[in-house]
């Protein structure tokens, strides 16, 4: 995804944790198949949330106990400055970090990452099989375009809404199944006096969260049959004649263009925007952006919204009836009733929230659009979330880091992180991917009423749904157009030219991330060069 999105309440505070090792040395890589490594001090760098040190500390205690010789170093950053943060390190010359949150890196990480392909057929040491046994391969997101694997991901998250049951039947509202539904439920609730959405409108929300998932939702309803430019044609240099020569266009089926289903071609696809097949001014992109005016500002908070940056403390205050939010709101909700109930502080971005009241929360999915240029019901996100990644060294150095990750990857290693996370007030985002690992009952009940509709981030459907690709310039200057538009001062049709504009600016830029050319565009059939 966002991250390319930041998918979770993040602390504003860091920890530093070192554990290091005594015994013997070299007795470790004989015990679990780590490689010898000159440097056997493993350093994690992921951002800080709830429970993560308590985690991160089992989950090396549990490591160290295979490879006595081995030092860990738990060095958790705040969220606010993690991007930043990263993309320094990855233009260090000799970093410390190994294990990062290699979403946020953006371009940076682009050949400096370790590259996970080269490790998911190895034997692990942890288990009876291959690494990519240990866990759902299939929700890792594969770059078929470079051929790499650079992020990892254990836990499976929706994004969906949550909405205040309370409120709902004070007002005598229903969860609505359309957008047209969400607008005549905003206007009663305001009528009554509240809030109808509690959401950020800051960049970070139009980027990376809130704004921004909406943002690629809606444009995926409107871009399914894309997938029939995009998709890998007969001769296409990764063209599977088992697959792509028996798929067949469906989009009443949430699922139809997965990636195990069908091979789409990134050349293909950047093609069809330069030559304005893929339009980012479509029709189906006005009827998406007519229908966010009609609900933001208006039923945001108004002037309100473009300064919000924390939706969690107007809902809950029972100002705000509903957020939109990922599953992992769920159990950070039961965690923060429970501390509300003994008298506790409720904490937001390490804020207290004060006048939080408890109230019985829902959830429902996202609701369709409808109009001219929409192509299928609503998607959402749903997608693996963790974004571990592990900073390119020599080949002994990541040989070691990927065994811890095989490690921490396992049964025997996920479930003491899980655990201990759990223990200390962490919040899961959903059922984990790692095999064999449950969650208690009363943290998996919070999960078995969502049901899922399928996930847009995949392919290209959302592909110039805030831009072009993930260039922070494209994204800066969709932030400005679009915060133009929804407060007033442009037309739909100015933020409709805006929007292509930036788009086509940016085009070349973006094509350089995944090393595809001009020139690479006149034959789509080959694999890209870049030249």
């Amino acid at each position: 995804m966002k991250r390319l999105f930041s998918l979770a309440a993040l602390l504003a505070l860091g920890f530093s944790l070192v554990f290091a090792g005594g015994g013997q040395q070299g007795s470790g890589g004989q015990q679990g198949g780590a490689a010898p490594a000159a440097n056997k001090t493993i350093t994690i760098n992921t951002w800080a949330e709830i429970g993560d040190e308590e985690g991160w500390k089992a989950a090396a205690d549990g490591y160290r106990a295979l490879h006595p010789d081995v030092t860990i170093v738990i060095d958790l950053k705040p969220s606010e400055g993690y991007g930043e943060w990263l993309h320094n390190i990855f233009a260090t010359s000799n970093p410390n970090a190994d294990i990062v949150n290699v979403n946020l890196a953006w371009s940076s990480a682009t050949g400096k990452s370790v590259n996970f392909l080269e490790y998911v057929d190895q034997k692990s040491p942890y288990s009876n099989g291959r690494w990519r046994d240990q866990f759902n391969f299939q929700l890792q997101t594969v770059d078929l375009a470079r051929q790499d694997l650079i992020v990892l991901n254990l836990e499976s998250v929706q994004v969906l809404w949550e909405y205040n049951k309370d409120i709902f039947a004070k007002v005598g509202v229903k969860p609505p199944k359309t957008w047209n539904e969400l607008i005549a439920v905003c206007e009663k609730l305001q009528a009554a006096g509240y809030q109808p959405i509690s959401i950020a409108g800051d960049f970070n929300s139009f980027w990376a969260m809130e704004m921004g998932w909406l943002a690629q939702i809606y444009a995926d309803q409107t871009t399914r049959s894309m997938i029939n430019t995009t998709r890998a044609q007969r001769g296409d240099y990764l063209y599977d004649p088992d697959i792509d020569g028996v798929w067949k266009y469906d989009p009443s089926d949430p699922y139809n263009d997965d990636a195990w289903k069908v091979n789409q071609n990134p050349v293909r696809f950047y093609k069809a925007v330069a030559e304005g097949q893929y339009k980012p001014d479509a029709v189906g992109m006005r009827t998406v952006w007519e229908n966010f005016a009609k609900v933001f500002p208006k039923y945001a908070g108004g002037d309100a919204f473009f300064g919000t940056k924390d939706a969690l403390p107007l809902f809950y205050q029972g100002k705000a009836a509903m957020m939109v939010n990922g599953a992992w709101g769920l159990s950070q909700f039961k965690n923060d009733m429970a501390k509300l109930a003994k008298g506790q502080a409720i904490e937001s971005n390490n804020q207290a929230i004060s006048g939080a009241m408890k109230f019985e929360l829902g959830t429902f999915n996202m609701p369709s659009m409808e109009g001219p240029g929409i192509e299928a019901k609503a998607r959402t996100i749903e997608v693996g979330q963790g974004f571990l990644g592990v900073v390119k060294k020599d080949k002994a150095h990541n040989d070691l880091v990927m065994d811890f990750l095989m490690y921490y990857s396992s049964k025997a290693g996920y479930s003491r992180y899980l655990t201990a996370s759990l223990e200390a007030g962490g919040a899961v985002a959903g059922p984990p991917l790692v095999y064999g690992v449950e969650l208690p009952p009363d943290y998996q009940a919070m999960f078995d009423n969502l049901s899922f509709i399928g996930n847009v981030q995949k392919g290209f459907g959302a592909g110039v749904a805030r831009g072009i690709g993930d260039v922070q310039e494209a994204l800066r200057a969709f932030y400005d157009y679009s915060y133009n538009y929804l407060s007033g001062r442009t037309t739909v049709d100015q933020w409709l030219s805006s929007h292509k504009a930036s788009t086509l600016q940016y085009l070349d830029q973006a094509m350089a991330i995944f090393k595809i050319s001009r020139n690479d565009l006149r034959n789509p059939q080959n694999a890209p060069t870049g030249q």
